[in-house]
């Protein structure tokens, strides 16, 4: 029992953790850094490329973390099995990949469209 209590905290900590992340990126308070962040190409080629990448990621990382708190919290609800645990790692996984790859073809997009001439 020792061990799903330990999965309990480090699950429902992990989801805490994607929602604190979020939340200053969502209200574009974090400047443009080597650290935090959407960091790829495109963002550091323009401030507001940065900003608005960040912050439409930042929305996704806040719902993935939400989808993440609440499935944590529903395992030991409902007695489900440490296999679910490895079922929360994947979907938490595949949505960190999944949202990286999103924030990075949408920055290129939107820096795409800030250089077109009108």
């Amino acid at each position: 029992m020792e061990a799903h209590i330990w999965l309990i905290a480090v699950s429902i900590g992990a989801s805490l953790i994607l929602i604190a992340i979020a939340i200053p990126l969502i209200r574009r308070r974090v400047p443009p850094n080597a650290m935090y962040g959407l960091r790829v190409p495109a963002t550091f080629a323009d401030e507001w490329v940065w900003y608005e990448a960040n912050a439409r990621s930042g929305r996704e990382l806040l719902l993935l973390g939400i989808v993440q708190l609440i499935s944590a919290i529903a395992i030991p609800l409902f007695r489900l099995s440490l296999l679910a645990y490895i079922a929360w790692a994947a979907v938490m996984f595949v949505g960190a990949i999944t949202m990286g790859i999103i924030g990075w073809l949408r920055a290129n997009r939107l820096l795409r469209e800030r250089r077109q001439p009108l």
